[in-house]
């Protein structure tokens, strides 16, 4: 789920949004409002834990901004299967389940063939369905299970990004974007990810970084960065699969981004909200060892320091 902080910056970054259309557009949702203070600081601070009624707000907010682009009546079933997922209220539960993933592959069987957002939808939500279970086979031991789980979600993301592409070569002004492809990207990384059981090291595991580089991973992470500047998860994804390929450039490529989009982030003990701190994962270590040394971050440390001495001095000018 996107974080609040991603969320003010995408609503930000819209035409015309200065802060005061955006307190305006706080202000008829909700007439007691966000403060300017408060709202600039989840603008500015990823680290910064959202309360209940700022959420509400930026997310309706967002929702109305960004609507999702897939037809109506097949997006409806991915806040189905959601509910029904997380659900601990359901005895029939594997059965809902089942029963959803058949209408669902009905429903693929009987979509037009010009309807490439329908079709994007659901064989993303397909491509979920059997991710949901490669976990559960890698972590119990079933290992053929996994990698057919694995397989077969992959090819349902493929299918997501050929249809993609398909709506963006026919209709260019359609709502979607490069993020949207990330997504999907990462899924696909992720079902690799998720097939090593938790006793396993992902440093290991030759299968999952052979994709990452065979799959362009990392230039996708780049060019969902250029598409959205202040997407620093995607950018310390880029820097985690960097040091876990013990890619030196990648590495230093990728800190440079991070810090461009937060400077906090020179310190490797920085917490974002919800997150670990960069120091303490393992997936990291290559890079700490090699590349992120004591003497590197006080080069990028005094580097911060000049910029924002010449940025102030330049504000005053």
């Amino acid at each position: 789920m996107t974080s609040i902080y991603n969320k003010v910056h995408r609503l930000k970054q819209q035409p015309g949004w200065s802060w005061e259309h955006f307190q305006a557009e706080i202000n008829s949702v909700d007439p007691d409002g966000i403060r300017l203070k408060l709202l600039q600081n989840y603008y500015r601070s990823p680290h910064k834990k959202p309360v209940p009624r700022v959420v509400q707000i930026i997310e309706f907010l967002h929702n109305e901004c960004f609507p999702s682009p897939f037809p109506e009546q097949f997006d409806r079933l991915m806040y189905v299967y959601r509910e029904l997922k997380t659900s601990e209220r359901y005895l029939t539960k594997a059965k809902d389940l089942e029963y959803l993933q058949r209408h669902v592959e009905q429903l693929l069987a009987e979509i037009v063939e010009t309807d490439y957002l329908g079709t994007a939808c659901l064989q993303w939500l397909l491509g979920n369905i059997e991710f949901d279970h490669i976990a559960t086979y890698a972590n119990s031991g079933e290992n053929a299970k996994a990698a057919l789980a694995k397989q077969q979600a992959v090819k349902h993301y493929q299918k997501v990004i050929v249809a993609l592409e398909q709506e963006y070569r026919f209709n260019p002004e359609a709502a979607l974007n490069t993020i949207h492809l990330y997504r999907v990207q990462y899924n696909m990384v992720a079902c690799y990810l998720n097939a090593i059981p938790d006793d396993a090291y992902i440093s290991h595991d030759a299968e999952t970084l052979q994709y990452v580089r065979d799959s362009n991973y990392l230039e996708h992470c780049k060019a969902a960065i250029v598409a959205e500047p202040f997407q620093w998860s995607i950018a310390r994804n880029g820097l985690r699969f960097s040091a876990l390929l013990e890619d030196e450039k990648e590495v230093r490529a990728f800190f440079d981004l991070l810090l461009a989009i937060h400077p906090n982030f020179v310190d490797l003990s920085y917490e974002p909200y919800n997150q670990l701190s960069i120091s303490v994962m393992e997936d990291y270590k290559w890079a700490l060892t090699h590349v992120l040394t004591p003497s590197y971050l006080t080069q990028l440390k005094n580097r911060l320091k000049r910029e924002g001495r010449n940025k102030k001095q330049h504000e005053a000018d």
